[in-house]
């Protein structure tokens, strides 16, 4: 489909026309969902193009400018703006072009948007706190639906122009950079920190499987000389022991259960593990220059980036275009590109130093884990504070946050995690007069799974939410309520109008730098 086009009047007139209350928004929360279970990638790729559309902000514009629709904020314009320059299109900025992930949510997120007249800013905020419930949790549990724990306002104003560039937190930003960054955004320091966990859904773990746990060689797992000798690591090959990553392709199923799709409190636990070094490094180099073993590594850790079919053929195929010639190498978009240092944990004596039973649990890193400098910094926080030159009481307030969740509960960080993310996509949106805070159960008619009608009555008890809260106190209350007493309505009614798999163009959704058929 077709992108929506706004510009700044246009957005302004679409303030007085939208109306939020009267989308079913039920309907968009399961569409969002449909992503993430069919490519697991996809959950990180929304969440992260959420911050970009949110955090995108000119903060001098905000400070003196009336409008301040013109200085950035969540408004879809990561998925709107189409400009042949990356001042006029955020599509084409560095940080948007790893995996090609700002297009491929815009593919995603703009049909549902459509197909229930939603704002786009409206429909990427909900995908974004919707689609965590596709990964697994904690403690071997799902993880949660982001809003099912807090309110979250609707009725954005969608804008088409680019946000600001050079807006976003650089992967080099120091702890007082860190804590100025967020301030200078209507953010505090702990909620930064609490919303830098999403970086446990980062490929840099490649292949390793989301357990401590030695299991049997299903998949071809085993220990590779890639990962340090002494570390229990156990590691999906998703190609099967004897395939050749060159010539053929993985195995369908292959290695669900990774670390990189699991959202959990594993980053915290991983900063605290004292194994952090920082040091000089290039990590972007062309496959070009790359030895043999480990061209078949870079397959290997490509095929498990991805969990479905078509992206793990666009993957694979870009790869061996550019190894083979046919294609230039491109710089990875993100803080490879700018970044001449790099942040590594070792696995080298983690079981002897490692502080406390948890972090112990946890020594599982790769031998060289490459990470942007920041992590590094809040890592030093707790580890070593003395080797950072920022002032004591930031350094003390990041330490404090990171050993918050080392210490702390998986539910506990769902739980700040989605406030801190509603706020965040919040603090800079322009509204329409009629935005609220939906139930997500609005849906204007009801029908039983797999039923075209209702004519039974089956699903009678379920109607749509007669209030549409204003207020975030009395949403939390109305929240709070809701999950005592869910309702009436049996669990397998579902809304008349919603998506299915059918209603995605998920191949072309895959497309990246090429497009496989």
């Amino acid at each position: 489909m077709p992108h929506l086009q706004f510009t700044i009047l246009q957005a302004i007139a679409q303030q007085d026309a939208y109306d939020p209350s009267k989308v079913d928004w039920k309907a968009v929360v399961d569409a969002c969902k449909l992503i993430g279970v069919y490519e697991k990638r996809m959950a990180g790729m929304i969440i992260r193009a959420g911050y970009h559309d949110a955090m995108s902000i000119d903060v001098a514009c905000r400070r003196t400018t009336r409008r301040s629709i013109e200085c950035g904020g969540a408004d879809g314009s990561v998925l709107l703006s189409s400009g042949k320059t990356p001042a006029t299109n955020e599509a084409k900025r560095n940080e948007s072009q790893h995996r090609s992930y700002v297009r491929r949510v815009a593919k995603a997120v703009i049909p549902i948007a459509q197909k229930y007249n939603a704002s786009v800013a409206d429909t990427l905020a909900v995908c974004a706190m919707a689609v965590t419930s596709t990964l697994a949790g904690g403690g071997g549990k799902q993880a949660p639906n982001m809003l099912d724990l807090v309110p979250l306002k609707v009725g954005r104003i969608d804008r088409a122009d680019a946000n600001p560039e050079n807006s976003l937190l650089p992967g080099e930003a120091t702890l007082t950079e860190l804590d100025s960054y967020w301030s200078a955004r209507g953010m505090t320091l702990e909620e930064g920190v609490t919303l830098l966990g999403i970086h446990a859904l980062m490929e840099v773990k490649g292949c390793m499987v989301a357990s401590n746990i030695r299991r049997p060689a299903a998949n071809g797992r085993k220990v590779t000389n890639t990962y340090a000798e002494k570390a229990n690591i156990n590691v999906c090959n998703p190609f099967g022991a004897k395939v050749d990553p060159v010539a053929d392709q993985p195995k369908k199923g292959s290695c669900p259960r990774l670390q990189m799709y699991q959202l959990d409190t594993r980053y915290y636990l991983d900063l605290a593990t004292p194994t952090v070094s920082m040091s000089d490094v290039k990590l972007d180099v062309g496959l070009v220059d790359l030895d043999e073993v480990t061209y078949k590594d870079h397959l290997k850790d490509l095929a498990c980036s991805f969990s479905s079919e078509p992206f793990r053929k666009v993957a694979l195929k870009e790869a061996k275009d550019e190894r083979s010639g046919d294609t230039e190498h491109w710089p990875d978009g993100g803080w490879l590109v700018h970044n001449t240092t790099g942040t590594h944990w070792s696995s080298s004596n983690c079981q002897s130093t490692a502080r406390d039973a948890r972090t112990r649990a946890n020594c599982n890193h790769m031998d060289e884990w490459p990470y942007t400098r920041v992590d590094g910094f809040m890592s030093l926080a707790v580890q070593a504070p003395e080797q950072l030159e920022d002032a004591k009481p930031v350094v003390d307030r990041v330490a404090a946050s990171v050993k918050k969740y080392v210490v702390g509960t998986d539910a506990k960080w769902y739980a700040d995690f989605a406030s801190a993310y509603s706020k965040m996509m919040s603090v800079a949106a322009q509204w329409s007069p009629k935005a609220g805070f939906a139930t997500f159960q609005e849906c204007t008619s009801y029908v039983r799974s797999g039923s075209r009608d209702d004519s039974a009555g089956y699903c009678a008890a379920c109607s749509r939410p007669a209030s549409w809260q204003t207020s975030q106190a009395k949403a939390r209350a109305a929240l709070a309520a809701r999950r005592r007493n869910p309702g009436p309505c049996p669990q397998d009614c579902v809304c008349a109008n919603a998506a299915t798999l059918k209603d995605f163009d998920f191949s072309a959704i895959a497309c990246g730098v090429v497009c496989v058929p």
